[in-house]
C-alpha cells in the first residue's frame, strides 16, 4: 500500500448501490417509529409520509436523495485550544475513549466500579496522549442518577481537558449551556459555533426514543453536528446477514440524518455504526469480531458514498484483561478503521470486558497500537530519495559494506521506522537487567507518570467557576 489515500474496500462499487437502494426501500416501505410528536412534524412537512398515530414515519426516496445532497463532507470539530480542534473528514482518523463502561481495571489490577476519579483520571490522560484527539471520561459511575450523570460527564470533559468534547444525548439543554459558557471565552470560534459534536446512537429494530429525539432536534437547531451510530445486533435486532445489518443501520442513520437536515440543512452529520454480529452461544454482542470490523468497513464505504465523515468503533475487546486477546482484538480494529479511512474512532483505547471495563494500562498499550497501525497504513514512498539507488552504489556490495553511518540513513530513519514505547525489542538479558517488566508493568509506570505530571491548560476562572454552579446545581436536584 502506498502512502496515497487507497482505502480498504470489501465492498464493490455495485454492492455500495445496492445497499443504498435496499435502505431506501426500507424507509419508504417501513419507515421509523419515532415517539416524538415535534420529530413526526418536522418530517412531514420535509415531504415524509407520517402516520401520527401509530407514530411512524416513512421516507420518499427523493426526500432522502434531497438531504444527502445537502450532506457536507467535513466540517471542523473545535476544541476550547484552537490547537486540538479537529477536521472531520477523509484524510486523517481520531481516536477517542470508551464513553460509558461501568466497571475500572485500576493500576493495582483491581477490578471495581469506576468512580469520579476515574473519570477525570482518564479525561487528564487522554488530554497527555496525542493520539486521542476527543476527550472522554471512559466511564459512568454506576451510582450516579441520571441527569447529575450527564452534567458531569461535560463538565470533567471541559475541565479535564483542552481536546474536542462530545456532547451526551440527554440533558441537552445543560450540555448546551456548559458549552455556551466555553464558547463565550473562545475568541477563535466563529460566532454562533459550538466546541461540541453530538453523540447519538439509535435504536434497532429502525426506531428511537423521545428524549434523544428532542435532543438531536435542540443540538440541530444551535448547529452542533451530529454523529448518528446505529447499534444492529446481526440475528436479534437485525437480519442475522451482515448485508441485511448493513441495509438496516444504514436506512437507520439516514432517516435520523434527514430529521437532522430538516431542522438544519447543510449542517455536519457523522455515519457512525456500533454495530456487531449476537453471540448466539452467550448472548452478548462482540466487539471484538471480525463481524464488527466487516460491518465497520461497510459504514465507512458507505458514508463515502453519501459524502460524509464515518465513525467506528476500535480498540475495544471482549477480553476480561490485558491479554492476548485483548492486543489482537484491538489492533485489529485499530487498523482497519484507519486502513478504511474512518474519521472518528469512539472506544479506541483502554476498554475490556465487552464495553463493561477500562483499564487503564490498555489505554496506553492501545496507543501504541495505534502508533503501529499509522504506521502501516503510512506504507512506504517510492521515489528517486527513497529508492535510494545512489546510496546503495556508495556503500557498494559485500560483507564490508554498512549503512549505518551514512547521511542518508540519518536524514530517514527516525520517520520510516515505528519505535514502539511498550513493546520488548531489547534482548532478554538486557530487558532483565531494566527489571523483567511485562507491557503491564510499564504501561502501568507509564500511566502513573503522566498523572503526576500532566496538567490540561485550565479553563478561565469565570467558566470554570459557571460549569461548577451547573453541576451543584444538578447534584442538588439528584439529591431532593
Amino acid at each position: 500500500m502506498s502512502n496515497e489515500n487507497r482505502y480498504l474496500t470489501l465492498l464493490s462499487d455495485e454492492d455500495v448501490k445496492n445497499v443504498h437502494q435496499a435502505a431506501l426501500q426500507v424507509l419508504e416501505e417501513v419507515g421509523l417509529w419515532l415517539p416524538n410528536t415535534e420529530a413526526l412534524e418536522i418530517l412531514e412537512q420535509g415531504g415524509a409520509n407520517v402516520d401520527h398515530e401509530k407514530q411512524v414515519a416513512k421516507y420518499p426516496a427523493a426526500m432522502v436523495e434531497k438531504a444527502i445532497a445537502s450532506f457536507p463532507n467535513r466540517f471542523t470539530w473545535h476544541a476550547r485550544n484552537p490547537e486540538n480542534s479537529i477536521e472531520i473528514g477523509e484524510g486523517n482518523t481520531y481516536f477517542s475513549m470508551p464513553d460509558s463502561a461501568l466497571n475500572i481495571i485500576d493500576r493495582n489490577g483491581n477490578r471495581r466500579p469506576g468512580v469520579i476519579k476515574d473519570g477525570e483520571d482518564i479525561c487528564r490522560l487522554c488530554d497527555a496522549l496525542p493520539n486521542m484527539a476527543v476527550a472522554s471520561t471512559g466511564i459512568n459511575p454506576p451510582d450516579m442518577p441520571g441527569g447529575l450523570l450527564e452534567a458531569w460527564h461535560t463538565r470533567t470533559m471541559f475541565s479535564c481537558s483542552s481536546k474536542a468534547v462530545f456532547g451526551v444525548s440527554r440533558e441537552v439543554d445543560m450540555v448546551l449551556e456548559m458549552a455556551q459558557i466555553v464558547a463565550d471565552t473562545c475568541d477563535h470560534l466563529p460566532k454562533g459555533v459550538l466546541p461540541l459534536v453530538a453523540i447519538m446512537n439509535p435504536f434497532s429494530p429502525l426506531h428511537n426514543e423521545e428524549d434523544q429525539l428532542s435532543g438531536m432536534i435542540k443540538y440541530a437547531r444551535k448547529g452542533v453536528p451530529v454523529s448518528i451510530s446505529p447499534e444492529v445486533q446481526a440475528g436479534a435486532t437485525g437480519p442475522a446477514t451482515i448485508a441485511g445489518s448493513l441495509a438496516q443501520q444504514t436506512a437507520e442513520f439516514l432517516g435520523h440524518a434527514v430529521l437532522v437536515q430538516c431542522v438544519n440543512p447543510g449542517l455536519g452529520v457523522i455515519y457512525g455504526t456500533v454495530s456487531s454480529a449476537f453471540d448466539m452461544k452467550t448472548l452478548i454482542l462482540p466487539y471484538g469480531s471480525p463481524e464488527a470490523d466487516i460491518l465497520a468497513v461497510g459504514t465507512v464505504q458507505m458514508a463515502r458514498y453519501y459524502g460524509v465523515p464515518a465513525r467506528n468503533t476500535g480498540g475495544s475487546s471482549d477480553s476480561n484483561r490485558l491479554d492476548m486477546q485483548a492486543g489482537a482484538e484491538a489492533m485489529m480494529s485499530s487498523l482497519i478503521a484507519i486502513l478504511a479511512g474512518a474519521s472518528f474512532v469512539l472506544h479506541g483505547a483502554g476498554e475490556l470486558e465487552n464495553t463493561m471495563a477500562v483499564s487503564y494500562e490498555k489505554i496506553l498499550v492501545d496507543d501504541d497500537i495505534i502508533n503501529m497501525a499509522r504506521r502501516f497504513a503510512r506504507g512506504m514512498t517510492v521515489d528517486t530519495d527513497n529508492l535510494a539507488v545512489d546510496v546503495i552504489k556508495e556503500v557498494g556490495c559485500g560483507p564490508h559494506g554498512q549503512f549505518l553511518q551514512h547521511p542518508h540513513t540519518f536524514k530517514h530513519f527516525r520517520t520510516e521506522q515505528f519505535m514502539p514505547d511498550f513493546f520488548v525489542r531489547d534482548a532478554y538479558s538486557k530487558w532483565e537487567d531494566k527489571g523483567n517488566k511485562g507491557v503491564e508493568e510499564r504501561a502501568a509506570d507509564r500511566v502513573a507518570h503522566l498523572l503526576e505530571t500532566h496538567e490540561p491548560v485550565p479553563l478561565p476562572e469565570d467558566a470554570q467557576k459557571a460549569i461548577d454552579e451547573i453541576y451543584l446545581a444538578a447534584q442538588k436536584k439528584a439529591t431532593e
